[in-house]
């Protein structure tokens, strides 16, 4: 069956192995980038008025805001740059994120994959509720791999579950919890 092609996917040939590539960029990135701005720009001026105050108790509590700014300032700035890798050859299924470095890059045999399954995942804070969704793999040790996470479109997690699915020749099978198509 052949699905269009979501956005912020690619597809890439390299030698033997097929890559999907999935752009980390979204309208999201510009409100995270007004957001990270006012909220380094509130922490300058705090750490400013204490630290010319000596007000050492104060310096001390906006560190700790001043470390969320730092890492709100990182994650903007790999939303616009970042890219993930989905690479499969005949004997590894590679994820990787670059080019600014980020936690979750897997590499697993591909004998070793049983099963592919999306799921849905409901985060609710009290601002409103946020919709995500993950890839995940089912090793032959029945054991869960999370392969990729924070896809805004269930139709690019479905979409990359069934072209590894296809490459791979894994028949698609029901999941508990899986997300239904």
């Amino acid at each position: 069956m052949l699905t269009p092609l979501p956005a912020n996917l690619e597809i890439l040939h390299d030698r033997d192995a097929l890559i999907i590539r999935r752009k980390w960029f979204s309208v999201f990135a510009f409100f995270l980038a007004l957001f990270t701005l006012i909220w380094n720009g509130f922490m300058v001026v705090w750490m400013t008025i204490a630290l010319k105050n000596g007000a050492w108790p104060m310096a001390a509590f906006g560190s700790i805001h001043a470390m969320v700014g730092i890492f709100l300032a990182y994650f903007c700035v790999a939303s616009f740059v970042n890219k993930t890798d989905i690479s499969i050859d005949p004997n590894y299924l590679k994820v990787r994120h670059y080019p600014l470095p980020w936690r979750g890059a897997k590499k697993l045999r591909v004998h070793e994959i049983q099963q592919l399954y999306c799921k849905e995942h409901i985060h609710r804070s009290k601002n409103g509720m946020n919709i995500s969704y993950h890839l995940l793999a089912i090793t032959n040790n029945r054991r869960e791999q999370k392969l990729l996470s924070g896809l805004q479109e269930a139709s690019q997690a479905q979409f990359i579950e069934r072209e590894i699915e296809n490459i791979l020749g894994l028949k698609d099978i029901p999941v508990a919890g899986e997300h239904r198509k």
